[in-house]
């Protein structure tokens, strides 16, 4: 299968005949779904709108006794966002007068009311294939056994869909061409689309030189050279939400009624019309089709869109999620139900090992520092659909920008003001070491903190990685490194600073970057041992480094070549920790060194260390 790469996609039929020829094909199209009646579609849905199903491809496979890891599903959630908006207004308004590019597209069904979203708690009961709300609309197993997959058949065959739609991270690829090849065998001629973090760290376009980059890892790479069999049809990275809206509207612009194929090549061709038609594109990323004979990359080069422009992830979807951390709410045992928000989508910084960085993503897509007063409003919206609390999974909350951070409570404040319900809610925040100890803006930070806990801000999470001062000087985390303090010690005025203003604390350790040794490992155990005696943490999460396509670590370290497409059954002791998997984990450690840092870690920082009932993020989402 050969590379194609195309030039970047642009409007470039914009003249009278490009015009004409978009208006034919919409009227012929019309005429051809017209006659197809509802013969070709369930009895009483529309028969201009086709079936589809989105799926979360899990990462683990055994359920229990390890650390649950559900992936990224607020990925797939925001990706959603613009094309079941476009859906739902299609179905609220019907068809239109004339032949319309809209005329065609997904069934999403409607959004769910208050009362749904209040009273749906837990793993969703609805089967896909019944649903008539847009949460129905997610298969999400979180793990992947036989019981999964034989859910996964019964929802595929019930429902037939057009189109699946797979979002996956790395840990979890080698599941998603799993279910991409079950999509082909029940229900033919349904056309996969994936997505997800693993497509953003894996399929790169260069504009310089107008090349593709693609991992060896990557889905387009393991079907080219025959590692994985052919069941995949796209590749979107990027920007997902305007990328998938645009290339949904190209298979709708081709589709036929039924549940027939849709060809790629036609899909490919479509989307020079869809942008024709638009005046233009939106997001920046890759979308890219395989063919019998071919990969072909099209590069998008469109406007970016930032998160106001956005609908909210939730708004097609019902929080589900339940966070140890936070009970305040005192709803349930399992803590308060807790909705992931995110004010950016890449870390500003630029540590080795980490897949969110900036240089690795390159997806700025982020709320500007002056929409703190939308993003109060996303907490109103979350609040009135029954949510207790929120956790912000931003690398690093609003940048680690200490104005926006002050202006975002400021907006808080009034809105409890303005709604008691709302002094209840509780949320957390990711910070970082440095962030908390800026010198320069010390005042700044004292008042944000107090700010931050007098608006419901009850939990902390910082990122240690390590407490050895031989592994820390290699990550790019501290950043002050002019500053002569020892890292431990900058770690622990942080944490007694942000304690000191009645903020809990929690932490991610990190074994296995460079300089790392069973002495490194053992100093790091018991330095985080003595944080906990002394009051500093209340969670602390130990993980092994797993190497990530596109980060620095990956790269020095010399694993180009990441077996996440092989099926691999986990096992102790790398289910104990979050995505680590045989031969993606850290080179620097062998799998002793594994069950001791499991063994004396628990023994270390007993109950204070996350476990698989206790996550160090939120369950579910």
């Amino acid at each position: 299968m050969i590379l194609t790469v195309r030039p970047p996609l642009e409007p470039r039929c914009t003249d009278s005949g490009a015009r004409q020829e978009l208006a034919d094909r919409l009227a012929r199209r019309r005429d051809l779904f017209e006659r197809a009646g509802d013969t070709a579609t369930r009895p009483g849905r529309d028969p201009y709108l086709f079936p589809i199903m989105a799926a979360l491809a899990p990462v683990a496979t055994s359920r229990g006794g390890e650390v649950a890891y559900p992936g990224d599903p607020m990925c797939l959630y925001s990706a959603l966002s613009l094309t079941i908006e476009r859906s739902v207004a299609r179905l609220v308004r019907g068809l239109p007068a004339q032949p319309s590019l809209d005329d065609v597209a997904a069934d999403w069904g409607r959004y769910p009311d208050d009362a749904y979203r209040r009273a749906e708690d837990g793993p969703r009961s609805v089967l896909v294939a019944d649903s008539r709300t847009t949460d129905g609309h997610v298969f999400d197993p979180r793990i992947w056994d036989d019981v999964a997959r034989a859910a996964f058949i019964t929802e595929l065959r019930a429902l037939r869909p057009k189109v699946l739609l797979l979002s996956s991270v790395s840990a979890g690829h080698r599941y998603a061409l799993e279910m991409a090849e079950l999509a082909k065998e029940h229900a033919p001629g349904c056309l996969v689309i994936l997505g997800g973090r693993h497509a953003d760290e894996t399929v790169r376009y260069r504009h310089a030189t107008r090349t593709a980059d693609l991992s060896w890892s990557s889905t387009v790479e393991v079907i080219r050279d025959g590692r994985a069999r052919p069941v995949v049809d796209f590749v979107v990275a990027g920007d997902g939400s305007p990328l998938l809206d645009l290339l949904l509207r190209a298979v709708a612009l081709v589709a036929t009624p039924g549940f027939g194929p849709t060809p790629v090549e036609e899909v490919l061709d479509a989307l020079d019309l869809v942008a024709a038609h638009d005046g233009g594109t939106k997001g920046l990323g890759s979308i890219v089709g395989l063919t019998a004979e071919e990969a072909v990359l099209v590069p998008v080069q469109g406007e970016r869109l930032g998160a106001a422009q956005l609908p909210s992830p939730y708004e097609a979807f019902s929080v589900r999620a339940r966070f140890g951390i936070f009970t305040r709410a005192g709803s349930s045992p399992l803590g308060s139900r807790t909705a992931h928000v995110m004010t950016l989508d890449a870390c500003p910084f630029k540590c080795t090992f980490c897949s969110e960085s900036i240089q690795v993503s390159q997806r700025p897509t982020r709320f500007a520092v002056s929409e703190t007063e939308h993003v109060a409003r996303r907490i109103e919206q979350l609040v009135d659909w029954g949510t207790e609390a929120a956790f912000f999974d931003d690398p690093v909350f609003w940048g680690g920008n200490w104005k926006a951070i002050t202006d975002f409570c400021h907006e808080l404040a009034r809105l409890r003001a303005r709604r008691p319900e709302v002094r209840s809610f509780e949320w957390g925040a990711q910070l970082t070491v440095d962030v908390v100890l800026n010198r320069a803006k010390a005042k700044e930070v004292h008042e944000a903190l107090d700010l931050m806990r007098e608006n419901g801000c009850t939990y902390v999470y910082i990122g240690i990685e390590s407490m050895a001062q031989q592994v820390m000087r290699n990550v790019g985390k501290n950043l002050l490194r002019r500053n002569p303090e020892a890292w431990v010690s900058k770690v622990r005025e942080a944490l007694t600073t942000i304690r000191d203003h009645g903020i809990r604390v929690g932490s991610s350790v990190l074994f296995g970057l460079d300089g790392e040794n069973r002495q490194t490992i053992e100093e790091t155990i018991e330095e985080i041992g003595r944080l906990i005696d002394d009051g500093l943490l209340v969670m602390a999460s130990p993980n092994i480094l797993t190497y990530h396509p596109g980060t620095a670590i990956t790269a020095a370290h010399g694993q180009d070549r990441l077996d996440y497409h092989s099926r691999k059954d986990n096992r102790p002791p790398y289910t104990y920790f979050e995505e680590a998997y045989p031969e993606v984990v850290s080179r620097l450690l062998d799998e002793d060194d594994i069950w001791f840092i499991h063994e004396a870690s628990a023994k270390r920082w007993g109950s204070t260390r996350n476990s698989a009932a206790e996550s160090a993020a939120p369950i579910g989402a």
